[in-house]
């Protein structure tokens, strides 16, 4: 009989399911801009990102990552050390300046934010007005067993709570995730 993998494809075929060039394409045009990337870990979206925007600020809370972060941000070519910034957050607070950010990536970390309509809300203070805010997370068919999945509604709900707008939303566009853009 055939064995059917429970797990979800490993790093190295990550590409093929997360499509970062068409998630990142949901920004728009992020020249001249800073985008911060939260829960960014290794940096698989914010390296992508440095080519594209005036600044990549790659937040998450854990110290190794970021140590990891900075370590490949030395091998980048000059121009790209210069436009990257990996930043160590707080649980609660990811540690934007007032209006610092002017698109906002969230992937695969909503479910692991603990207080998520205040964190939102402090988010929200770290956005440049008409900021785009982007949410990328496992829906129910995704064959990895997330105990942190949020439902999209659920998702919905809480930023309507904390003040955004919500432009859109598309289960189609990637095979294990949805997508939320909502604007602050």
């Amino acid at each position: 009989s055939k064995v059917v993998s429970t797990r979800l494809p490993q790093q190295q075929g990550r590409d093929i399911w997360q499509k970062p060039d068409l998630v990142i394409a949901l920004l728009g045009d992020l020249e001249g801009k800073t985008v911060a990337d939260i829960g960014a870990g290794a940096g698989y979206f914010a390296f992508r990102l440095v080519p594209k925007a005036k600044k990549v600020i790659a937040i998450d809370i854990e110290k190794n990552f970021i140590r990891f972060m900075d370590s490949i941000r030395m091998k980048l070519p000059l121009p790209y050390q210069q436009r990257f910034e990996a930043r160590l957050a707080r649980l609660n607070d990811p540690c934007l300046t007032s209006g610092e950010a002017d698109a906002v990536i969230i992937v695969n970390t909503y479910g692991y934010i603990e207080n998520r309509v205040a964190y939102l809300k402090t988010l929200a203070q770290g956005m440049a007005s008409g900021a785009r805010l982007l949410i990328i997370d496992f829906k129910g068919n995704a064959p990895s067993p997330d105990p942190y999945r949020v439902d999209l509604r659920r998702v919905k709900s809480e930023l309507t709570e904390a003040g955004f707008s919500i432009g859109k939303t598309d289960v189609q566009l990637l095979d294990y995730q949805y997508v939320v853009i909502a604007t602050k």
